[in-house]
């Protein structure tokens, strides 16, 4: 009997923390699903947190066995070996992921919506993992691309406002340059790009290289306002009668007093779509965009309440109570409705994925 108490006894401290570590694991998980909502990266920091607590766990639990001291000493010696070995084969293994997601989504360089482009990708995000980034490219499919990859690689993030759109075109040397930047301006202006410019980037042994620019007030519309601009640097050029021809073709060609310009052709001006080619293409990085956008509403709504209820403690007399009450009441139902139909949200984008 006594024997069976000291086994007891021994066992108590390894029990309360295995006990412990089940108990931090379901708070855990039980406060990111509360507040789910309110966290975009939520997925993320939650298996951070979970797995830092079941390191230590096994440490503590290590510590605590009723064994020889120079046996736990092995046993953790044996443990940071292969946390070691881990880390030393990271940089090709899941582990190089799991590190490089925590690394990315700690940064927050980017969030779902975003314009990026790493290496040769080039599109949306949808969603963030611990593991790789899904975006959507601009020809509307998919692509997963690991962590490791983008932690890598510069990423080129996009701006949503005032962003720059260029196109460049080689002209002949025979051209003025103040002809060619007026032309140039005019077709940047007449798409609503904003404060066009003109560089010279190149001086080639038969061409110059011209580059104009202009700011995109929206930038939701970058792939077709770059196809549009492109589309009406050629029609002004055609329309000044400037012939868009390397100038080593003219000087090899036999054709007496021949322009290679096409015949203007009026017509009317064609209707713009009520959806851009970028609401069908980037279907589902706008819906993820959006929820985004309404999380972000639901943080302004919950410090908005919490400044209320200062004001509330401090409140001088009964009619500001009974007013900043009413206040906190109505962000409540706000904060209700949000709430459910981010959820809903969620659930939709998620059926659809599926």
């Amino acid at each position: 009997m006594e024997n069976i108490n000291k086994i007891f006894d021994s066992l108590i401290q390894p029990g309360i923390v295995l006990v412990l570590i089940i108990v931090l694991l379901v708070v855990n998980s039980w406060l990111f699903k509360k507040f789910k909502a309110a966290a975009s990266g939520e997925s993320i920091v939650k298996r951070a947190i979970s797995f830092f607590v079941v390191f230590v766990g096994v440490l503590a639990f290590i510590l605590v066995l009723p064994i020889d001291k120079s046996l736990k000493g092995q046993i953790i010696a044996f443990l940071g070996i292969i946390i070691s070995a881990g880390i030393a084969l990271s940089s090709t293994t899941v582990l190089g992921n799991l590190m490089a997601g925590v690394m990315n989504n700690s940064m927050n360089r980017f969030r779902n919506g975003d314009l990026i482009k790493v290496g040769d990708f080039h599109g949306r995000v949808i969603r963030k993992s611990i593991f790789h980034t899904e975006i959507q490219l601009e020809d509307s499919n998919f692509i997963t691309i690991p962590n490791l990859y983008m932690a890598n690689n510069p990423v080129k993030i996009t701006r949503k406002t005032n962003t720059v759109i260029s196109a460049s075109v080689s002209l002949g040397y025979d051209i003025s340059r103040k002809q060619v930047e007026k032309a140039l301006k005019e077709a940047a202006t007449s798409i609503g790009l904003s404060d066009p410019y003109v560089y010279i980037t190149g001086l080639g042994d038969f061409s110059v290289v011209y580059k104009v620019h202009g700011f995109l007030e929206d930038s939701s519309k970058y792939f077709s306002t770059s196809s549009l601009l492109n589309a009406k640097v050629m029609d002004k050029l055609h329309a000044e009668r400037i012939e868009i021809v390397s100038p080593t073709f003219m000087n090899q060609r036999r054709a007496d007093e021949t322009v290679f310009i096409p015949k203007q052709v009026t017509q009317k001006e064609e209707q713009p779509d009520e959806k851009s080619p970028e609401d069908l293409i980037f279907d589902e990085a706008i819906k993820s965009e959006k929820l985004e956008i309404k999380k972000d509403y639901l943080n302004e709504i919950e410090k908005k309440q919490e400044a209320l209820k200062e004001k509330l403690k401090n409140a001088n007399d009964d009619a500001e109570e009974a007013k900043l009450k009413a206040l906190i009441r109505k962000n409540d139902e706000l904060k209700a409705r949000v709430e459910k139909n981010i959820k809903e949200q969620a659930e939709r984008n998620k059926d659809a994925s599926t």
